[in-house]
């Protein structure tokens, strides 16, 4: 959601979160100021927490906000394209989440694909879900475009088998 610094984005995510009755979100390529994340965060909720991806991006690509009167989140590892994370619930469950956002190149995807399989191997026991946009798709008929499978979809299909991932089917809007 670009230019969440303005008061018309912030209610509409404001409504999303009420209407839907969600306790943690993470937006992309929210273009959030580092200075100005405190105040977004408050003005979507009073007593949100949220953590953003500042320090290794400066246009805070991710941000995750959440509400700690229903959960806990800890970032466990920010980078330009992922925060990892761990949830924690009222009955002391806890599961691992990770947001991601991937670059719009290929090579500097490699790196993503090397974290995802680095923590598929360290969260191999706990429930782990993997939200966000990875700017490549699986399968040449989930691309507006339909022009085949190419190296980055093959690469993307490869880091899925790897970290032994399950793909869960999608539904509503196929682009953006």
């Amino acid at each position: 959601m670009r230019g969440l610094n303005h008061s018309s984005k912030q209610k509409e995510v404001r409504q999303f979160i009420m209407s839907n009755n969600i306790s943690i979100v993470g937006i992309l390529e929210s273009r959030v100021r580092a200075d100005n994340l405190d105040r977004v965060t408050r003005s979507i909720h009073k007593q949100w927490k949220s953590c953003s991806n500042h320090s290794v991006s400066l246009l805070s690509r991710i941000v995750v906000m959440w509400d700690p009167a229903c959960i806990q989140f800890v970032p466990i590892f920010v980078n330009e394209q992922a925060i990892h994370g761990e949830v924690s619930f009222p009955n002391n469950m806890r599961i691992r989440i990770s947001f991601i956002y991937g670059v719009c190149n290929r090579y500097e995807r490699r790196k993503l694909w090397a974290d995802i399989i680095h923590y598929a191997s360290s969260f191999r026991n706990e429930p782990w879900i993997i939200l966000g946009d990875f700017n490549v798709t699986r399968f040449g008929v989930e691309h507006s475009v339909r022009n085949g499978v190419t190296k980055a979809m093959q690469e993307f299909n490869n880091m899925i088998r790897s970290a032994e991932l399950e793909d869960l089917k999608g539904s509503g809007m196929h682009f953006t």
